[in-house]
Formats: C-alpha cells, sequence, structure tokens
C-alpha cells in the first residue's frame, strides 16, 4: 500500500513537471512567435538582452532619451530597433535618420499609433488630439482647419492678443519684483502666458492672475494629461496584461483628471455658444469660428479634436523652452547674449520703445531670432517626440522598415548631432544660426517634429519665442540669483526626467529694469491697444 502511495505520488510529481515544462514551453513560444507584434527587422541593429515581456522597456531607465542617446553613441548606431513590450520599435538618434524617415519618406511616416492610456481611457470621452491621432480622413480635415488659422496672416491678426499676453508677463515679473528688489521664479508667469494664449486663440477668454485656482488646476490637469503620452510612465500600453492588475493605478488617475478636464472644457465650449446668440458681431476665437462655419462639415467630435489639441499641443510647446532660456541667459555667458541681443535690437529698431511694440509684427533683430532658434535646439519642449507609426512599407539604407512599426524620434539627442552641428554641438551658441559658414539644413532642428505630421502651430509658436525673448531683453537685465541659480545642462536640467514635457527645475533670476520710464509707458500703451481690440477681457491693473 505504502509502494503504491509512492508510486502515484511520483507520478503526480512527473506529470506536473512535464506539465509545467510544456507550458513554459508554450509561453517561450508564443513570446518568441506571437507576443511581438512585428518580427525583427533585418538591416537594423537591435539591442541585446531584452527582458522576456518587457523588452528592453525598463531598461530605457526613467530618462528615455538619455538612455537612448548614451546606447547610440556607445554602440554607435545612429539608428537601432528595440522592443517596447510588445510593440517593435525603431529610435532615431541623428539628423540624417530623423530626416529620411520624417521628410524623406513622410508618406510612410505620417500614421500614429493607438495607445491604450492615452485614447482608450483619457481621449474615450472626447477625441485624442490632432497631433496624436491616427492618420485618416478626420484628422486630415482638422488639420487643414488648424492650418488656416495659423497662416501668416492670421497670425498678424492675432497681434492684440499676442501684445496683450507678452507684455503681461514683463509687467507681472516687474510689479511682482518690485522693481528688481525680489527675486523672481518665471515659471508661472510663462505657464499663464502659454495657457491663456491657447485660450484666447480658442474661447476668447483668459486669466487675469497668476494665483486663480482655475488657472492652477488646468496647469496641473494639462500636466498629468502629458505623462500619460509618455513612454515611461505608462507601461500597460505595452505590456497588456498590466492592465487589469490591481497594483496599476494609471487607469484610475487617468479616468479622475479626464473627467475634470472634460468638465472644464465643456465649460468654456458652453459660455462660446452662448455668447452666439447673444452677439451679432463674431469674436476671433477658433471656438466661435468653428461653431459658426459649416462648410468643412465639423462635427461636434471635430470641434472638440480641434480644440483640445490646440489647448494641449499649444501649451506645451512654448513655455517650457522660455522658462529654461531664461535660466540661460541669467548666467555670466547669457549676460552677454543679452548685451549682443539688445545692441542688435538698438540696431534693427529705431529705439528699445519701438522693438517693444513692432516684436509682434515682424523679426528685424538677427541675433533674437538666432537665440530663439538655439533655445529651441538645444532645449526642445519634448526630449522625445511622440511615436510615429509606419503605414506602409519603406526602405532606409538597404533595410525594409515594415508597415505598423513604432518611430521614437529622439530630438534631444538628434538637435545635437556633431555630424550637422558641429564640434561645438553641446554647447548653446546662438550665433551658429547667424555664421555664413554653418550650412545647417530643413528643418533645421526636431523641436516641432518634421514632414507631415510636423506641428502645425510652427509659425506661431516661432513668433510667440521671439517676441517674447525680445521683449524680455529690452525690458530686463537678467542675472543669476547665487540662492537658486539655473541647472542649464541640457540633460540635468529637466525638474521630472520621467515627464514628457522637459519643464526646468525651480530657480531664481534678478530683473533689473533697463529704463523703467519706458517701461511703463508700453505697459500703458498695450493696454490702450488691449482695451481698443478686446473691450470685454479682464486685464490686470498696472501696479503703482
Amino acid at each position: 500500500m505504502v509502494l503504491l502511495l509512492g508510486c502515484s505520488w511520483s507520478t503526480v510529481f512527473v506529470s506536473s513537471s512535464v506539465a509545467a515544462a510544456i507550458l513554459g514551453a508554450f509561453v517561450l513560444i508564443y513570446v518568441w512567435f506571437f507576443y511581438v507584434d512585428i518580427p525583427k527587422i533585418k538591416g537594423i541593429p537591435e539591442l541585446a538582452s531584452g527582458e522576456l515581456l518587457a523588452g528592453h522597456l525598463y531598461q530605457l531607465g526613467e530618462d528615455h532619451a538619455t538612455t537612448a542617446e548614451k546606447w547610440s553613441s556607445k554602440y554607435g548606431w545612429p539608428v537601432f530597433q528595440l522592443r517596447m513590450g510588445y510593440r517593435r520599435a525603431i529610435m532615431l538618434n541623428s539628423f540624417d535618420s530623423a530626416y529620411q524617415f520624417l521628410v524623406k519618406n513622410q508618406s510612410a511616416t505620417i500614421d500614429r499609433p493607438w495607445f491604450y492610456t492615452f485614447h482608450g481611457i483619457v481621449s474615450a470621452t472626447s477625441a485624442a488630439t490632432i497631433g496624436t491621432s491616427p492618420w485618416n480622413d478626420r484628422t486630415k480635415k482638422q488639420r487643414r482647419v488648424v492650418g488656416s488659422f495659423t497662416t501668416a496672416p492670421s497670425i498678424q491678426r492675432l497681434g492684440p492678443m499676442l501684445d496683450l499676453e507678452t507684455c503681461a508677463v514683463i509687467s507681472g515679473l516687474y510689479y511682482d519684483s518690485q522693481g528688481g528688489e525680489i527675486k523672481m521664479m518665471p515659471h508661472v508667469y510663462l505657464k499663464r502666458l502659454s495657457l491663456n494664449l491657447m485660450m484666447m486663440f480658442c474661447y476668447g477668454k483668459r486669466f487675469a492672475t497668476v494665483t486663480d485656482p482655475l488657472l492652477l488646476q488646468i496647469l496641473s490637469d494639462a500636466n498629468t494629461i502629458s505623462s500619460f503620452r509618455s513612454t515611461n510612465s505608462n507601461p500597460q500600453d505595452f505590456i497588456p496584461h498590466l492592465r487589469y492588475t490591481a497594483a496599476n493605478k494609471r487607469t484610475e488617475t487617468a479616468k479622475v483628471v479626464r473627467e475634470r478636464r472634460d468638465k472644464w472644457l465643456a465649460t468654456m465650449l458652453k459660455s462660446v455658444n452662448e455668447s452666439i446668440t447673444q452677439r451679432v458681431t463674431p469674436k476671433q476665437s477658433v471656438a466661435e469660428m468653428l461653431l459658426r462655419d459649416s462648410q468643412e462639415g465639423l462635427t461636434e467630435l471635430d470641434i472638440k479634436t480641434i480644440l483640445g489639441g490646440l489647448m494641449s499641443g499649444g501649451f506645451e510647446t512654448v513655455f517650457s523652452t522660455l522658462i529654461i532660456t531664461i535660466g540661460v541667459l541669467s548666467t555670466k555667458e547669457g549676460q552677454l547674449m543679452q548685451q549682443r541681443a539688445y545692441e542688435d535690437i538698438l540696431s534693427a529698431y529705431d529705439s528699445p520703445e519701438q522693438a517693444f511694440e513692432q516684436s509682434l509684427a515682424e523679426e528685424k533683430s538677427a541675433y533674437v531670432a538666432a537665440l530663439a532658434k538655439e533655445a529651441l535646439r538645444f532645449y526642445p519642449p519634448l526630449k522625445l517626440l511622440p511615436a510615429r507609426q509606419t503605414c506602409k512599407e519603406f526602405v532606409y539604407q538597404g533595410a525594409v522598415i515594415p508597415k505598423g512599426v513604432l518611430i521614437y524620434t529622439n530630438t534631444q539627442a538628434v538637435n545635437r548631432d556633431k555630424a550637422t552641428y558641429g564640434r561645438d554641438a553641446d554647447r548653446f551658441i546662438p550665433e551658429r544660426w547667424i555664421s555664413k559658414e554653418r550650412d545647417i539644413p530643413a528643418p533645421y532642428q526636431f523641436a516641432f517634429g518634421a514632414g507631415g505630421r510636423m506641428c502645425t502651430a510652427v509659425n506661431f509658436s516661432n513668433r510667440v519665442l521671439y517676441a517674447m525673448l525680445l521683449r524680455l531683453i529690452v525690458a530686463f537685465e537678467i542675472t543669476e540669483s547665487k540662492e537658486m541659480p539655473a541647472n542649464t545642462h541640457y540633460i540635468d536640467y529637466k525638474e521630472d526626467p520621467a515627464a514628457q514635457n522637459a519643464i526646468a527645475s525651480d530657480f531664481k533670476v534678478k530683473l533689473r529694469a533697463r529704463n523703467p520710464e519706458m517701461l511703463e509707458r508700453c505697459f500703458e500703451q498695450s493696454q490702450e491697444r488691449s482695451a481698443q481690440a478686446m473691450p470685454d477681457l479682464p486685464v490686470e491693473p498696472l501696479k503703482r
């Protein structure tokens, strides 16, 4: 009896071992042949030692752009493939590779992938932004509409809005610093600039103070929503079974912030709808123009997508680069840049006062324009551009790139490619855009992307950057705070290495007005122009 019992347990043990072995073999076969969406691409180097399910996702660490740049440098690979969980991806780390994929083969890389968190959860009740939507007829129509709002003549019509908001940054910093007595942290002023520009552009509304509770709530929500587009904050996008584990709190966070976002977006759109019925003369906000114009046959979902895309995409583009550029200008090297810029401004305009006013209409200072270009090159708002997805096959240096593969552009590496920008690519040098000896090809840098899915508001964003930098330099001599100086290292300056948007860590600067009397005249003239052009908008009172 004991012998028989022993035999039965032995049989059970052997059977269990065999079953485990079969299950293990099944899992390995599944992962090797069926789990990954696209097989290994011949002719593109691949990183070794990926994890079974995660691939290289966790090996990228918290700062994916920096890790990818290190790998590219270590192995000498401007382009390599890797596995993001079950997705095959290609990482672009050089100017030429980004040009070849995004510009030369733009018809093949014009699509965007669908991601579980951002598209399936955050955008479930409205729509994804235009910039993140898969390529189809609806996206084409939406981009065409947005493009009509950001042409050169359209930007000229936005002059009063740009005047008001850029002046509000200068006056806020001037009065809140008590004429330079108090060292200032510029972050919230630039964040409000960016948000107000989009609010006014989209809805004809603005926040008059940097302490408005709704302003602070929207800034917080926008930052959270941006994180759902990040490659390193959403492993459930790449490892499907994580979507159903109790430890994954991202889905709940996405639902909460989505509900808040939907409420304030609906409230603003409702107010625009109500104002249309009460007013004969239309305002020049995008929301009102979309609601009034039925030529494109836009649906309510189209309108929400356009407005949502402008609010999030436009908001992210401007302020982060401006913040860190102020930090750069406060350094010893930056003070020399300020001096050269100020001298160039005086040579391009009849007076500082004229420069302050006309900076919105034209870019006459070559040095300030170069400063804006260098800021975008060295401190792009997004270190890793949102993924593209190939929609058809094409050949890159003999390798067949299949349909459906993810394409990531590492702007941190691409924008500092020594083959394009020279040996000093790791230095912040505005003069590189003035020297005729340097031949930097279009698109010059990839902060706005390139090709068919390039940011639709690129001209608008460039105008804001130029005007804001010129007005800051005309208004102030900017020096650093010894107690809280800016970290300007192109990697280490980021507040959160894992965040989608590269926002600078906290720092303070000292602002000495070059000519207080002239500056206050500029404030008064700006308010007069704003009152005439936009009489129903709240404007913060000038402080004395």
